[in-house]
């Protein structure tokens, strides 16, 4: 125990706490900004280049093909004649941003065109344009045009591979295709990154729904369990309102989850524990038939007689695994606001992974699961087994952010309380350390 503690204490000591800083910096073919989730290009001519996202790993969702917020004169020919840029905002070091970042490219007889990267967690960009003359400004496709979609003054382009939105509000509503006209001013907010109706819920709530009926009919925005994902998605950012912290969220949303499962949880165990008290008689059959079909037989009548089904507590374990997974993707889900949520406890920031920030969880894990395998084994093989997994499956998820092995160790620990309870009120006795290291005989 004393090793765990000082183990504890040196993570606690050497816990990393990321911070949402923005990167700039000039490179041969024009200026390249990386947020936390998203690394963004513009060329020389002050056009957006390229987007990727590196929210897991980085993945080139955008490039330009002439639809990078280009500037078009009336007969056709692009804006390029740039005179000056210059880049704003609050500088904390040599190319490091603390909030939104502007660039500004200033192009002959007037014509100024700025983008604002802001530093939140909803890939969010602000365009503005000034001229003194008639102008078309290009909006960014992310797939093909048959996939383009308007309303009022809404463009939208959706990417079915990686399930990619830009979606385009104007400050007018001369939508053509995928241009504006644009005279004396305009603005345009922009949004491009993964599809997450959370992120258009927050961005635009006066037109959501009109936004969510026209992106239904583009083809791969749907998955067959969205009506049972989304209610636990809205479910949680409901918990979050009330929170206002995101681990806080996490813990109450599992704990609930947990609860309108039990009875599956206690069927499956209550299956198992009437599997162990026939142990007895199963060894007796083994050892009085010597042939295998007779064996087989003589356990069906058992099975029989005590009305058990051998295969009960593998059937409610198969139901679970979905819900468990479906709720792992719906934590998941949050990543982006984990990285700008509210500190909780130790953590700053619990979109981030790594043995550093995940270790007090894999500790917490480790115990609950050594004393719920002692709990649930009736011999010191099976038991040593149980350990040997629980010990190897948290460094599995050691990589995952912080707030997904959160989940994890709470569901883990709540199942440890529930395993104590349905075992005590079933008056079924485990192993104990003593017993498993030999130090005393089970009797």
């Amino acid at each position: 125990m004393r090793k765990l503690v000082v183990l504890a204490l040196i993570a606690i000591s050497i816990l990393i706490f990321a911070k949402n800083e923005v990167y700039v910096n000039q490179t041969e073919t024009g200026i390249r900004v990386v947020t936390r989730f998203r690394e963004i290009e513009f060329d020389n001519n002050g056009n957006l280049r390229n987007v990727f996202l590196v929210v897991n790993q980085r993945t080139h969702i955008f490039e330009s093909d002439g639809d990078g917020f280009n500037l078009l004169t009336p007969d056709g020919s692009e804006v390029t004649a740039v005179v000056s840029s210059f880049v704003e905002g609050e500088e904390i070091g040599s190319g490091v941003y603390s909030g939104d970042v502007s660039l500004t490219y200033v192009y002959d007889n007037g014509v100024k065109k700025t983008f604002t990267v802001k530093n939140v967690p909803d890939y969010l960009m602000i365009v503005n344009i000034e001229t003194p003359d008639t102008l078309t400004l290009t909006l960014p496709r992310v797939w093909y045009e048959n996939n383009d979609r308007m309303i009022m003054d809404y463009f939208i382009s959706f990417a079915p591979k990686g399930k990619v939105l830009s979606l385009c509000k104007t400050s007018s509503n001369s939508v053509v295709g995928n241009e504006i006209e644009v005279v004396g001013k305009a603005s345009v907010v922009s949004h491009m990154g993964p599809y997450k109706k959370i992120f258009l819920k927050k961005l635009f709530p006066e037109d959501y729904d009109l936004l969510i009926e026209q992106i239904k009919t583009i083809d791969g925005t749907s998955s067959w369990y969205d009506p049972v994902f989304y209610p636990l998605v809205w479910f949680f950012w409901w918990l979050f309102e009330i929170t206002k912290n995101f681990g806080w969220t996490i813990i109450i949303f599992t704990i609930i989850v947990r609860f309108i499962l039990y009875p599956l949880y206690h069927a499956q165990t209550k299956s198992l524990i009437r599997m162990r008290k026939l142990q007895p008689k199963f060894e007796a059959i083994r050892k009085k038939y010597k042939n295998a079909q007779k064996q087989q037989e003589e356990l069906m009548k058992l099975y029989k007689e005590e009305k058990v089904n051998p295969a009960g507590g593998c059937l409610m374990l198969l139901v679970q695994l979905p819900v468990f997974f479906l709720l792992f993707t719906v934590i998941r889900y949050f990543q982006e606001e984990f990285a700008f949520g509210s500190r909780f406890l130790l953590w700053n920031d619990l979109s981030i992974g790594g043995f550093s920030v995940n270790i007090v969880f894999v500790l917490a894990t480790l115990v609950a699961s050594y004393f719920n395998t002692l709990i649930t084994s009736q011999d010191k093989r099976s038991a040593w087994q149980g350990i040997v997994m629980s010990v190897i499956f948290p460094f599995l998820f050691i990589g995952l952010p912080s707030g997904l092995f959160l989940y994890y160790t709470v569901n883990t620990v709540i199942q440890l309380l529930v395993t104590y309870y349905i075992y005590k009120r079933y008056n079924i006795k485990g192993m104990t350390t003593r017993e498993l290291l030999g130090l005393r005989s089970k009797g």
